[in-house]
């Protein structure tokens, strides 16, 4: 329950669990695309990868707002840049990598902590599942 009750996430814990959702949403979506343009098999299955990608989408933009929550920005940059400008939040997506964090940027908690071999190990479980379940929906 850490993951979802944090309201900053630093650098590393950022990487760990913010960029394999925005990852996967941005691939996924890209999948149902190639789906689409291709008339492959699994067509059936494009509602499910749109849930799915949308999903992965909303936890990546969660993870970005807690990024800039930790650098000391507001998180309603990130909502209208992802309203206004969408292609443009993938480049933000990458420089909040390198942004440093603000000990001082929000007085509600303190500083999220070094993500533990768990947050990586959940990081890695973003990764991988929603391919899981593409290659098991290709198969049927």
């Amino acid at each position: 329950m850490e993951l979802l009750s944090m309201l900053r996430y630093n650098r590393p814990r950022y990487i760990a669990l913010g960029l394999p959702s925005l990852l996967n949403a941005l691939l996924l979506a890209l999948y149902v695309r190639e789906i689409n343009t291709a008339g492959s098999h699994d067509q059936y299955a494009i509602p499910l990868y749109l849930v799915i990608a949308g999903g992965y989408g909303l936890f990546g933009v969660s993870a970005m707002i807690k990024r800039s929550r930790d650098m000391g920005s507001s998180a309603w940059g990130i909502l209208l840049g992802f309203l206004f400008a969408p292609p443009l939040m993938l480049l933000v997506a990458l420089v909040l990598i390198f942004v440093p964090s603000n000990p001082a940027a929000d007085q509600l908690e303190p500083p999220p902590s070094p993500p533990t071999r768990d947050i990586w190990l959940t990081g890695m479980v973003l990764l991988v599942l929603p391919w899981l379940a593409v290659l098991l929906l290709r198969a049927l």
